[in-house]
């Protein structure tokens, strides 16, 4: 701030104000592209997808508990239910996303859900690895 010569105080500088970024569907389809899909251009199944055209924030609510998060996730699977790329959505994703970022409905699964889809096909997935070094193969 500055003081003129009638002495009253003029703002010279910008102050920083804190605003609220509204995450906007041109946001969150960047964020989607950049999280889930590496920057890459969306699927060109996406067009069958049950869920083109909808509001993607269906499919990512801010909470995955309490009864808002949980009633939004029901809502976001009973589109997936009769979608007929699901199991390619699911598969693509699966393959796509990082365990450390899951968030979402994909493929009619929640983040959890996909989260624990994944530790049940590791756990099976050791085992046969196991059996094959018990046997004197060599790899």
């Amino acid at each position: 701030m500055s003081t003129t010569s009638n002495g009253t105080k003029k703002i010279t500088e910008a102050t920083p104000t804190r605003t609220a970024r509204r995450l906007t569907r041109e946001r969150l389809r960047a964020l989607v592209r950049e999280l889930v899909l590496d920057g890459h251009p969306v699927p060109d199944w996406h067009s069958h997808a049950a869920c083109a055209g909808m509001d993607e924030a269906l499919f990512f609510p801010v909470a995955d508990g309490g009864p808002l998060g949980i009633e939004r996730i029901e809502q976001a699977k009973q589109v997936c239910v009769g979608c007929p790329v699901r199991n390619t959505c699911l598969a693509d994703t699966m393959a796509r996303e990082s365990p450390t970022a899951r968030y979402g409905v994909f493929g009619g699964l929640s983040a959890g859900d996909r989260g624990r889809l994944y530790t049940d096909l590791r756990t099976r997935a050791f085992p046969l690895d196991d059996a094959s070094d018990e046997s004197g193969a060599v790899a």
